[in-house]
Protein backbone atom coordinates (compact mmCIF):
# COMPACT_ATOMS: atom_id res chain seq x y z
CA UNK A 1 0.00 0.00 0.00
CA UNK A 2 1.66 2.83 0.87
CA UNK A 3 5.11 1.75 0.54
CA UNK A 4 4.56 2.66 -3.21
CA UNK A 5 5.00 6.25 -2.64
CA UNK A 6 8.09 8.02 -1.25
CA UNK A 7 7.80 9.08 2.65
CA UNK A 8 6.83 13.29 3.49
CA UNK A 9 9.94 13.85 4.76
CA UNK A 10 10.05 17.19 3.58
CA UNK A 11 11.27 19.08 6.58
CA UNK A 12 11.55 22.96 4.85
CA UNK A 13 7.38 22.35 4.50
CA UNK A 14 6.83 20.81 7.94
CA UNK A 15 8.65 23.49 9.85
CA UNK A 16 7.32 26.37 7.95
CA UNK A 17 3.66 25.05 6.60
CA UNK A 18 0.18 27.19 8.79
CA UNK A 19 -0.62 24.27 11.27
CA UNK A 20 -3.95 25.44 11.22
CA UNK A 21 -4.12 24.67 7.45
CA UNK A 22 -1.96 21.00 8.19
CA UNK A 23 -5.05 20.41 10.37
CA UNK A 24 -7.53 21.44 7.84
CA UNK A 25 -5.80 18.50 5.35
CA UNK A 26 -5.64 15.93 8.40
CA UNK A 27 -9.58 16.09 9.02
CA UNK A 28 -10.13 15.05 5.87
CA UNK A 29 -8.00 11.85 7.00
CA UNK A 30 -9.76 11.29 10.21
CA UNK A 31 -10.34 7.99 11.59
CA UNK A 32 -7.40 6.54 9.13
CA UNK A 33 -4.27 8.23 10.94
CA UNK A 34 -2.87 5.58 13.21
CA UNK A 35 -1.29 6.88 16.67
CA UNK A 36 -1.82 10.94 15.61
CA UNK A 37 -3.70 13.23 17.86
CA UNK A 38 -5.00 16.04 15.77
CA UNK A 39 -5.17 18.14 18.46
CA UNK A 40 -1.78 18.44 18.89
CA UNK A 41 -1.51 20.62 15.72
CA UNK A 42 -3.61 23.42 18.20
CA UNK A 43 -0.75 23.24 20.43
CA UNK A 44 2.06 24.45 21.00
CA UNK A 45 4.41 25.39 17.46
CA UNK A 46 7.83 23.47 18.03
CA UNK A 47 6.14 20.68 19.52
CA UNK A 48 3.66 20.03 16.79
CA UNK A 49 5.68 20.25 14.04
CA UNK A 50 7.90 17.59 15.95
CA UNK A 51 5.18 15.41 16.22
CA UNK A 52 4.41 16.14 12.48
CA UNK A 53 8.20 15.02 11.71
CA UNK A 54 7.92 11.68 14.14
CA UNK A 55 4.83 10.56 12.71
CA UNK A 56 5.98 10.90 8.88
CA UNK A 57 9.30 9.09 9.44
CA UNK A 58 6.84 6.04 11.51
CA UNK A 59 5.21 3.12 9.92
CA UNK A 60 3.80 4.28 6.32
CA UNK A 61 0.79 1.86 7.69
CA UNK A 62 0.01 4.70 9.72
CA UNK A 63 -0.81 6.99 7.00
CA UNK A 64 -3.25 6.77 4.11
CA UNK A 65 -1.25 6.54 0.66
CA UNK A 66 -3.62 9.34 -0.49
CA UNK A 67 -2.83 12.02 2.13
CA UNK A 68 1.39 11.38 1.19
CA UNK A 69 0.49 11.98 -3.16
CA UNK A 70 -1.54 14.73 -1.46
CA UNK A 71 1.48 16.03 0.34
CA UNK A 72 3.81 15.91 -2.34
CA UNK A 73 2.00 17.99 -4.85
CA UNK A 74 1.17 20.55 -2.21
CA UNK A 75 4.94 20.73 -1.61
CA UNK A 76 5.88 20.37 -5.63
CA UNK A 77 3.35 23.61 -5.54
CA UNK A 78 4.50 25.20 -3.14
CA UNK A 79 7.23 27.73 -4.93
CA UNK A 80 7.37 30.62 -6.22
CA UNK A 81 7.04 28.90 -9.81
CA UNK A 82 3.93 26.97 -8.31
CA UNK A 83 2.67 30.20 -7.16
CA UNK A 84 2.78 32.31 -10.48
CA UNK A 85 0.68 29.04 -11.85
CA UNK A 86 -1.94 29.15 -9.52
CA UNK A 87 -2.52 32.91 -9.59
CA UNK A 88 -2.78 32.74 -12.95
CA UNK A 89 -5.64 29.68 -12.75
CA UNK A 90 -6.84 32.03 -10.13
CA UNK A 91 -7.41 35.29 -12.04
CA UNK A 92 -8.97 33.22 -15.03
CA UNK A 93 -11.33 32.42 -12.25
CA UNK A 94 -11.84 35.79 -10.85
CA UNK A 95 -10.89 33.86 -7.57
CA UNK A 96 -8.94 35.39 -4.91
CA UNK A 97 -6.10 33.38 -3.37
CA UNK A 98 -4.74 35.85 -0.87
CA UNK A 99 -5.15 35.80 3.03
CA UNK A 100 -6.49 38.07 5.10
CA UNK A 101 -3.54 38.12 7.50
CA UNK A 102 -1.19 38.75 4.46
CA UNK A 103 0.42 35.36 5.19
CA UNK A 104 0.89 34.42 1.46
CA UNK A 105 3.95 32.15 1.68
CA UNK A 106 4.19 30.24 -1.42
CA UNK A 107 3.55 26.97 0.59
CA UNK A 108 0.61 28.51 2.48
CA UNK A 109 -0.88 29.29 -0.55
CA UNK A 110 -1.06 26.20 -2.39
CA UNK A 111 -1.92 24.36 0.80
CA UNK A 112 -5.03 26.93 1.10
CA UNK A 113 -5.58 26.37 -2.68
CA UNK A 114 -5.72 22.85 -2.25
CA UNK A 115 -8.54 22.59 1.00
CA UNK A 116 -10.21 25.84 -0.89
CA UNK A 117 -10.05 25.63 -4.73
CA UNK A 118 -8.90 22.02 -5.86
CA UNK A 119 -10.29 22.46 -9.46
CA UNK A 120 -8.26 25.81 -9.20
CA UNK A 121 -5.26 23.98 -7.71
CA UNK A 122 -5.92 20.80 -10.26
CA UNK A 123 -5.66 22.66 -13.24
CA UNK A 124 -2.28 24.70 -12.18
CA UNK A 125 -0.68 21.41 -10.41
CA UNK A 126 -1.33 20.14 -14.52
CA UNK A 127 -0.07 22.96 -16.03
CA UNK A 128 3.02 22.08 -13.38
CA UNK A 129 3.21 18.52 -14.77
CA UNK A 130 3.14 20.02 -18.30
CA UNK A 131 6.05 22.26 -17.90
CA UNK A 132 8.05 19.75 -16.19
CA UNK A 133 7.53 17.37 -19.00
CA UNK A 134 8.28 19.58 -22.36
CA UNK A 135 8.26 16.24 -24.32
CA UNK A 136 4.49 15.19 -25.44
CA UNK A 137 3.19 12.11 -27.24
CA UNK A 138 0.04 12.74 -29.22
CA UNK A 139 -2.48 10.41 -30.45
CA UNK A 140 -4.97 11.25 -33.20
CA UNK A 141 -8.01 9.11 -32.47
CA UNK A 142 -10.61 7.53 -35.29
CA UNK A 143 -12.73 9.70 -35.14
CA UNK A 144 -14.08 13.57 -33.82
CA UNK A 145 -16.84 13.95 -31.41
CA UNK A 146 -16.26 11.18 -29.33
CA UNK A 147 -16.92 11.98 -25.99
CA UNK A 148 -14.92 10.77 -23.03
CA UNK A 149 -17.68 9.38 -19.84
CA UNK A 150 -15.76 10.04 -16.25
CA UNK A 151 -17.60 8.80 -13.72
CA UNK A 152 -16.80 5.97 -10.75
CA UNK A 153 -16.95 2.99 -12.97
CA UNK A 154 -14.40 4.14 -15.67
CA UNK A 155 -12.25 5.79 -12.96
CA UNK A 156 -12.07 2.61 -11.35
CA UNK A 157 -11.55 0.43 -14.43
CA UNK A 158 -8.93 2.66 -15.84
CA UNK A 159 -6.93 2.73 -11.98
CA UNK A 160 -7.16 -1.32 -12.46
CA UNK A 161 -5.50 -1.37 -15.84
CA UNK A 162 -2.89 0.98 -15.25
CA UNK A 163 -2.02 -0.45 -11.90
CA UNK A 164 -1.20 -3.60 -14.38
CA UNK A 165 1.22 -1.78 -16.37
CA UNK A 166 2.99 -0.23 -14.00
CA UNK A 167 3.34 -3.39 -11.68
CA UNK A 168 4.82 -4.89 -15.16
CA UNK A 169 7.23 -2.00 -15.62
CA UNK A 170 8.52 -2.63 -11.62
CA UNK A 171 6.81 0.08 -10.27
CA UNK A 172 4.34 -1.07 -8.17
CA UNK A 173 0.65 -0.76 -8.13
CA UNK A 174 0.03 2.57 -6.87
CA UNK A 175 -2.15 4.61 -9.98
CA UNK A 176 -4.75 7.10 -8.72
CA UNK A 177 -6.33 9.52 -11.25
CA UNK A 178 -8.43 13.06 -10.93
CA UNK A 179 -9.89 15.05 -13.83
CA UNK A 180 -11.38 18.25 -14.42
CA UNK A 181 -11.97 20.06 -17.86
CA UNK A 182 -9.91 22.38 -19.29
CA UNK A 183 -11.87 24.83 -21.91
CA UNK A 184 -12.42 21.98 -24.70
CA UNK A 185 -10.13 19.22 -23.50
CA UNK A 186 -10.22 16.97 -20.53
CA UNK A 187 -7.41 16.74 -18.34
CA UNK A 188 -6.92 13.41 -16.40
CA UNK A 189 -4.10 13.73 -14.42
CA UNK A 190 -2.52 10.31 -13.29
CA UNK A 191 -0.84 9.22 -10.08
CA UNK A 192 1.64 6.42 -10.40
CA UNK A 193 4.75 5.16 -8.56
CA UNK A 194 8.74 5.57 -9.87
CA UNK A 195 11.08 2.84 -10.35
CA UNK A 196 12.84 1.84 -6.54
CA UNK A 197 15.40 4.28 -5.14
CA UNK A 198 18.09 2.88 -2.60
CA UNK A 199 19.96 5.38 -1.00
CA UNK A 200 21.78 6.09 2.90
CA UNK A 201 20.63 8.17 5.05
CA UNK A 202 21.62 8.89 8.46
CA UNK A 203 19.56 8.33 11.57
CA UNK A 204 20.16 8.08 15.14
CA UNK A 205 24.35 9.11 13.90
CA UNK A 206 23.85 5.74 12.01
CA UNK A 207 24.07 5.47 8.05
CA UNK A 208 20.93 3.26 7.02
CA UNK A 209 20.14 2.07 3.41
CA UNK A 210 16.24 2.89 2.64
CA UNK A 211 14.56 1.74 -0.06
CA UNK A 212 11.42 3.70 -1.83
CA UNK A 213 9.17 4.74 -4.60
CA UNK A 214 8.77 8.20 -5.15
CA UNK A 215 5.30 9.80 -6.53
CA UNK A 216 5.20 11.18 -9.74
CA UNK A 217 2.32 12.52 -12.39
CA UNK A 218 1.06 12.05 -15.68
CA UNK A 219 -1.17 14.18 -17.78
CA UNK A 220 -3.49 13.06 -20.37
CA UNK A 221 -5.29 15.45 -22.12
CA UNK A 222 -8.53 14.49 -24.55
CA UNK A 223 -10.08 16.95 -26.73
CA UNK A 224 -13.28 15.19 -28.05
CA UNK A 225 -13.93 17.83 -30.50
CA UNK A 226 -10.76 17.21 -32.37
CA UNK A 227 -10.71 13.20 -31.44
CA UNK A 228 -6.74 13.65 -30.09
CA UNK A 229 -5.16 12.59 -26.94
CA UNK A 230 -1.80 14.12 -25.49
CA UNK A 231 0.14 12.60 -22.80
CA UNK A 232 3.64 13.97 -20.86
CA UNK A 233 4.99 12.56 -17.69
CA UNK A 234 4.47 8.70 -18.57
CA UNK A 235 7.40 6.96 -20.20
CA UNK A 236 7.40 6.73 -23.92
CA UNK A 237 7.53 3.01 -23.93
CA UNK A 238 3.94 3.21 -22.32
CA UNK A 239 2.32 6.07 -24.21
CA UNK A 240 0.49 3.50 -26.27
CA UNK A 241 -0.37 1.62 -24.10
CA UNK A 242 -2.10 4.49 -21.56
CA UNK A 243 -3.64 5.75 -24.74
CA UNK A 244 -5.25 2.38 -25.25
CA UNK A 245 -6.59 2.02 -21.49
CA UNK A 246 -7.80 5.49 -22.29
CA UNK A 247 -9.82 4.36 -25.30
CA UNK A 248 -11.05 1.45 -23.90
CA UNK A 249 -12.21 2.68 -20.17
CA UNK A 250 -13.28 6.31 -21.00
CA UNK A 251 -13.97 6.39 -24.49
CA UNK A 252 -15.29 2.49 -25.03
CA UNK A 253 -13.81 2.49 -28.43
CA UNK A 254 -10.61 -0.09 -27.93
CA UNK A 255 -8.37 0.41 -30.74
CA UNK A 256 -9.34 4.15 -30.88
CA UNK A 257 -5.57 5.03 -31.17
CA UNK A 258 -4.01 2.43 -32.26
CA UNK A 259 -4.26 3.44 -36.42
CA UNK A 260 -1.14 2.86 -38.15
CA UNK A 261 -0.86 6.94 -38.77
CA UNK A 262 -2.08 7.72 -35.18
CA UNK A 263 1.31 10.03 -34.55
CA UNK A 264 2.01 11.05 -38.03
CA UNK A 265 0.60 14.23 -37.05
CA UNK A 266 3.44 16.85 -38.12
CA UNK A 267 5.40 17.14 -41.23
CA UNK A 268 8.33 19.58 -42.50
CA UNK A 269 7.44 18.84 -46.38
CA UNK A 270 6.14 22.40 -47.13
CA UNK A 271 9.55 23.53 -46.11
CA UNK A 272 11.53 21.42 -47.83
CA UNK A 273 9.64 22.23 -50.70
CA UNK A 274 9.76 26.11 -50.58
CA UNK A 275 13.35 25.49 -49.80
CA UNK A 276 15.74 27.51 -48.11
CA UNK A 277 13.72 30.94 -48.42
CA UNK A 278 11.25 29.94 -46.34
CA UNK A 279 9.15 32.16 -44.10
CA UNK A 280 6.50 31.59 -41.74
CA UNK A 281 3.17 32.84 -42.14
CA UNK A 282 1.87 34.90 -39.00
CA UNK A 283 0.24 37.84 -40.60
CA UNK A 284 -3.39 35.96 -39.37
CA UNK A 285 -2.44 36.47 -35.71
CA UNK A 286 -1.77 40.29 -35.18
CA UNK A 287 0.07 38.79 -31.24
CA UNK A 288 2.82 37.36 -33.10
CA UNK A 289 5.55 39.65 -34.00
CA UNK A 290 8.11 37.62 -36.07
CA UNK A 291 8.62 33.62 -36.28
CA UNK A 292 12.53 32.96 -36.58
CA UNK A 293 14.07 29.61 -37.63
CA UNK A 294 17.00 29.11 -34.89
CA UNK A 295 17.69 25.69 -35.24
CA UNK A 296 17.49 22.93 -38.54
CA UNK A 297 18.98 20.14 -38.73
CA UNK A 298 19.26 18.11 -42.05
CA UNK A 299 19.78 14.45 -42.81
CA UNK A 300 21.69 12.24 -45.23
CA UNK A 301 19.12 9.77 -46.76
CA UNK A 302 19.35 6.69 -48.82
CA UNK A 303 17.02 4.09 -49.30
CA UNK A 304 18.06 0.93 -47.16
CA UNK A 305 18.71 -1.94 -49.81
CA UNK A 306 17.08 -4.59 -47.77
CA UNK A 307 13.73 -3.15 -47.35
CA UNK A 308 13.93 -0.05 -48.69
CA UNK A 309 12.74 2.23 -46.59
CA UNK A 310 14.65 5.89 -45.82
CA UNK A 311 16.84 6.18 -43.44
CA UNK A 312 19.12 8.92 -42.30
CA UNK A 313 22.83 7.84 -42.82
CA UNK A 314 24.34 11.49 -41.30
CA UNK A 315 23.02 14.88 -40.32
CA UNK A 316 24.27 18.54 -40.42
CA UNK A 317 22.91 20.72 -37.32
CA UNK A 318 22.87 24.27 -38.07
CA UNK A 319 22.21 27.29 -35.11
CA UNK A 320 21.59 31.09 -35.53
CA UNK A 321 20.25 33.51 -32.96
CA UNK A 322 19.92 35.97 -35.24
CA UNK A 323 16.73 33.30 -36.44
CA UNK A 324 17.68 32.79 -40.15
CA UNK A 325 19.31 29.29 -39.37
CA UNK A 326 17.72 27.34 -43.17
CA UNK A 327 19.01 30.41 -45.53
CA UNK A 328 22.32 30.11 -42.97
CA UNK A 329 22.11 26.08 -44.08
CA UNK A 330 21.84 26.94 -47.48
CA UNK A 331 24.95 29.23 -47.62
CA UNK A 332 27.12 26.75 -46.18
CA UNK A 333 26.35 24.19 -47.94
CA UNK A 334 24.83 24.86 -51.12
CA UNK A 335 25.04 21.01 -52.43
CA UNK A 336 22.13 20.17 -49.99
CA UNK A 337 19.08 19.95 -51.56
CA UNK A 338 15.79 18.33 -49.88
CA UNK A 339 14.52 15.26 -52.30
CA UNK A 340 14.66 11.48 -52.20
CA UNK A 341 17.82 9.66 -51.85
CA UNK A 342 19.14 13.46 -50.58
CA UNK A 343 18.42 15.43 -47.82
CA UNK A 344 15.46 15.58 -45.26
CA UNK A 345 14.69 18.04 -42.81
CA UNK A 346 15.07 16.03 -39.67
CA UNK A 347 13.85 18.78 -37.22
CA UNK A 348 13.19 22.32 -37.47
CA UNK A 349 13.35 24.97 -33.71
CA UNK A 350 11.68 27.82 -34.20
CA UNK A 351 11.62 30.80 -31.93
CA UNK A 352 7.73 32.37 -32.18
CA UNK A 353 7.90 36.63 -30.38
CA UNK A 354 4.47 37.41 -28.80
CA UNK A 355 3.37 40.81 -28.09
CA UNK A 356 1.36 41.24 -24.81
CA UNK A 357 1.40 44.77 -24.54
CA UNK A 358 4.88 45.62 -23.14
CA UNK A 359 8.25 46.75 -24.29
CA UNK A 360 9.42 42.86 -24.48
CA UNK A 361 7.39 40.44 -26.47
CA UNK A 362 7.14 36.89 -25.13
CA UNK A 363 8.87 34.49 -26.84
CA UNK A 364 8.07 30.29 -27.25
CA UNK A 365 10.93 28.28 -28.37
CA UNK A 366 9.49 24.84 -30.01
CA UNK A 367 10.88 22.47 -31.91
CA UNK A 368 9.00 20.68 -34.66
CA UNK A 369 10.13 16.93 -35.02
CA UNK A 370 8.14 15.08 -36.93
CA UNK A 371 5.69 12.64 -37.63
CA UNK A 372 4.89 13.01 -33.98
CA UNK A 373 6.92 15.52 -31.92
CA UNK A 374 6.13 19.59 -31.03
CA UNK A 375 7.50 20.01 -28.09
CA UNK A 376 7.73 23.29 -26.17
CA UNK A 377 5.91 24.73 -22.73
CA UNK A 378 2.44 24.26 -22.95
CA UNK A 379 1.37 26.25 -20.52
CA UNK A 380 0.67 29.89 -22.50
CA UNK A 381 -0.01 30.86 -25.91
CA UNK A 382 -0.84 26.73 -27.20
CA UNK A 383 -3.70 27.17 -29.36
CA UNK A 384 -1.80 30.14 -31.41
CA UNK A 385 1.31 28.00 -32.14
CA UNK A 386 -0.80 25.15 -32.75
CA UNK A 387 -2.80 27.65 -35.42
CA UNK A 388 0.21 29.00 -36.84
CA UNK A 389 1.98 25.36 -37.30
CA UNK A 390 -1.96 24.60 -38.95
CA UNK A 391 -1.42 27.45 -41.19
CA UNK A 392 1.80 27.24 -42.68
CA UNK A 393 0.90 23.44 -43.38
CA UNK A 394 3.11 21.58 -41.13
CA UNK A 395 0.25 19.73 -39.66
CA UNK A 396 -1.46 16.55 -40.88
CA UNK A 397 -5.15 16.95 -40.85
CA UNK A 398 -7.83 14.68 -41.51
CA UNK A 399 -9.02 14.24 -44.76
CA UNK A 400 -12.88 15.30 -45.75
CA UNK A 401 -14.92 12.53 -44.29
CA UNK A 402 -12.19 10.59 -42.98
CA UNK A 403 -13.49 10.71 -39.10
CA UNK A 404 -16.93 10.01 -40.43
CA UNK A 405 -16.39 7.14 -42.13
CA UNK A 406 -13.42 5.71 -39.07
CA UNK A 407 -17.04 6.40 -36.48
CA UNK A 408 -18.66 3.65 -38.94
Amino acid sequence: MAANLKKFVNPKFTKTVDLILFKRLFERYAGRLKGFDLGVLEGESDAARKALREFFAGPEENYPERLVADLHRIAELGNREGLRLLQEQARRREIHIGSEDGRDDPKHVALRVFLDHPQLFDAAFEIHALEARRSIGEFAGAAEGVEASTNGETRAAFEQKAEALFEADLRGRYCRIDWHEDGDELHVIVGHAAHVTTTPVVKNEREQVISYRAAEHGVLAYSALTGRLKIAGIAKAHRSEIAEIFAQTMLGRPGFFAAPDSQTLYTLGPIEQAGFGFRFTHAFDPAIRRVQIVEVQADRISADPLTGDAKARSAIILRDPAGDALGLLGESAPGISFRPNAYRIGHLTIRVHFDVGETKPVRVTVKIKPPGSVIFKRHRFEARIMELLRRNGLCHEREPGQAALAAE
